[in-house]
């Protein structure tokens, strides 16, 4: 049995692709922009030292903590 699909379906199902394959790209390059790499340990230490110095003053305990995780993350690589 033939099965007749009028010129019009058939540009419809193409049309339906074309978008579906442009949206899963578009998706696709949206993911790989929005994912960033860790910093690694050299840049992590120093941002989490910023981070202690700029909370020094109003939560000391708090940058006590921080300085004690960027020392940690220096342990590990040495």
């Amino acid at each position: 049995m033939n099965t007749i699909v009028s010129p019009t379906a058939r540009s419809t199902a193409a049309i339906e692709t074309s978008a579906a394959e442009v949206f899963a790209s578009v998706m696709q390059r949206l993911g790989s922009l929005l994912r960033m790499p860790a910093p690694g340990v050299p840049e992590a230490t120093a941002q989490l030292l910023r981070m202690a110095a700029s909370y020094e003053t109003s939560q000391p305990s708090y940058a006590a903590d921080l300085r004690a995780a960027a020392s940690m993350a220096d342990r590990e690589t040495a």
